[in-house]
């Protein structure tokens, strides 16, 4: 619970910041400094640009407000049609557990959170990403807000519009860090970067971008990799789509960004649904405008290949890693899936349809997978209501738990391979907010719900985690092994640690080892869900 102690300012190139200093519920003291902008505001000729360094302010600004969100619709956590946000919405906010005390203090390592929400919702506020449980470990936190939807993601596929804006603001973000944390305590040169589901893929693709090199020095991908092909071409069609649903008649695409720079920012995220047809069941249909490859000749690309291609070139410089999933991915999709009865029926009878267009099988042979998938995960059960929970388990290891193994073999597979540590996380308390909310009938851990024990938020706040209970002694242990991870590389640096009382061995190509995270504590293990990986090694190597 945070306990507001008193103000302390901080003077960076922009100016004067005046934030708190709060305490945890163990009473350790940090500073807490909100809203910061580390970019011009996004808005009128600004709006789908790249992002412009920020403006100095006179005076001292007050930092112990949190900043607007990205504009947006919460269909996870709020109403379906409540629009909330601003377009002004580039601001971050840095909790440290330790200020510098003079010019040669010992600064302290940095963590970036960079948050989920299919890149068309969410932010870094403390509603879900409180900073409580990392202040008790000596590291610096960083959250921010970056666009998202249509306003982050929206491509022309020339430039135009080349797309990402809200990829750049990532790299903005992390630019402000490099130039502006050791004023804070933190260290510019000990980086970690972390996300979660679409900010684990962006993680990911910062790690492979040349725009973000050096920028930081080690990365946690938590529950998200870009399969080959999700991050494609399309941009062009989807802006087209938005447009005509919006009563756009023109032809060009210089009409069609004149025509959009018109429209209210609400507008656009009302009608971004209608971009794509309704008869597409993939990503795009839910999340219409996300990261794209960007068109040769753009002079601050982030994306340029498909992430995958990028990965297999082996064209990057890789850097320690942490990746992993929660034992069952897909609850948080059971609700979404089950909404529409005759989506289920239809897909019972033409299963193929299930099946991305980013599964590399010849067309004619498509019905014939579809068949053996389905035998697969249902054992020739209908796909109904009472079966949603194997269809989620399908979508989950397409998205994200295949996609993270394969992933985690190439980089391991490199010839100047850095340690990459992979864990299962299963861990159920009263926490698993997500669980509760789309899956409780169902076992294992949904998506999502590992951030519980790394962060403090609203939901959560009532619940005991003293460090007796079952929920305070899984955070105690998370937030140790990732806080361990920023701060040396290694999760389990310390064998004699009776927190973790194991040694996290790294991934190795022909020893596929995994921390295996339970209510029970942690265990090493090798070779995760193998039967379902192993089949889709098969399909994708047909």
């Amino acid at each position: 619970m945070e306990r507001m102690c008193s103000t302390v300012t901080v003077s960076i190139p922009q100016g004067a910041l005046r934030g708190r200093r709060l305490k945890t519920a163990s009473g350790r003291t940090y500073c807490s400094f909100q809203g910061i902008p580390y970019a011009k505001p996004p808005v009128g000729p600004l709006r789908f640009k790249s992002p412009e360094p920020p403006e100095p302010w006179s005076g001292i600004r007050n930092a112990t407000k949190e900043g607007n969100i990205a504009p947006q619709i919460d269909f996870l956590m709020r109403s379906k049609t409540e629009y909330e946000g601003d377009e002004d919405c580039l601001y971050l906010n840095v909790y440290t557990s330790k200020l510098p005390t003079g010019d040669n203090a010992q600064l302290i390592p940095v963590m970036v959170w960079i948050h989920g929400g299919a890149f068309l919702l969410g932010s870094g506020n403390t509603e879900l990403y409180g900073p409580d449980y990392l202040m008790e470990h000596d590291v610096l936190l960083v959250t921010f807000n970056y666009r998202l939807g249509v306003l982050g993601f929206l491509s022309t596929e020339d430039e135009l519009v080349p797309g990402n804006a809200g990829l750049k603001d990532m790299v903005m973000a992390l630019k402000w860090v490099k130039s502006n944390i050791a004023r804070f305590g933190g260290d510019p040169g000990n980086v970690t970067i972390f996300g979660e589901s679409a900010g684990s893929m962006s993680c990911h693709i910062l790690s492979i971008s040349s725009a973000a090199k050096g920028l930081f020095q080690r990365v946690i991908c938590q529950s998200g990799i870009p399969i080959k092909g999700l991050m494609g071409s399309g941009g062009k069609e989807q802006a087209f789509g938005l447009a005509r649903a919006l009563g756009f008649t023109g032809n060009t695409t210089e009409e069609l960004v004149a025509f959009l720079m018109e429209q209210p920012a609400r507008k656009l995220v009302e009608h971004a649904p209608e971009a794509v047809t309704k008869e597409r069941l993939e990503i795009p249909a839910m999340a219409p405008f996300i990261p794209s490859i960007e068109p040769p000749g753009v002079p601050d690309s982030v994306l340029t290949q498909d992430p995958y291609d990028i990965l297999s070139s082996g064209k990057f410089t890789p850097v320690p890693r942490i990746v992993g999933v929660t034992s069952r991915e897909g609850l948080i999709f059971t609700q979404v899936l089950n909404v529409d009865k005759a989506a289920l029926r239809e897909l019972n009878l033409n299963f193929q349809r299930a099946l991305p267009a980013t599964i590399p099988v010849k067309k004619e042979e498509r019905i014939a997978v579809a068949r053996d998938v389905k035998r697969f995960y249902f054992d020739n059960q209908p796909l109904d209501e009472s079966t949603i929970d194997l269809y989620a388990d399908l979508h989950a290891d397409l998205v994200t738990i295949y996609p993270s193994v394969v992933t985690t073999r190439i980089l391991s597979s490199m010839p100047a391979a850095q340690p990459t540590y992979f864990y299962h996380f299963d861990v159920t308390t009263k926490l698993n907010v997500f669980k509760k909310m789309y899956g409780e009938q169902f076992s294992g851990v949904s998506h999502c719900d590992d951030l519980p024990y790394l962060f403090s938020e609203d939901k959560t706040k009532d619940i005991p985690k003293g460090p007796e209970t079952e929920e305070g002694k899984a955070i105690a242990r998370m937030t140790r092994l990732w806080t361990n991870f920023a701060k040396t590389g290694n999760p389990t640096p310390d064998p004699a640690d009776p927190m973790l009382s194991v040694t996290w061995l790294p991934f190795k190509k022909d020893e596929e080892y995994y921390l295996d995270i339970t209510n029970d504590g942690l265990s090493s293990k090798k070779d995760l869900m193998k039967d379902r990986v192993d089949f889709w090694d098969r399909i994708f190597r047909m």
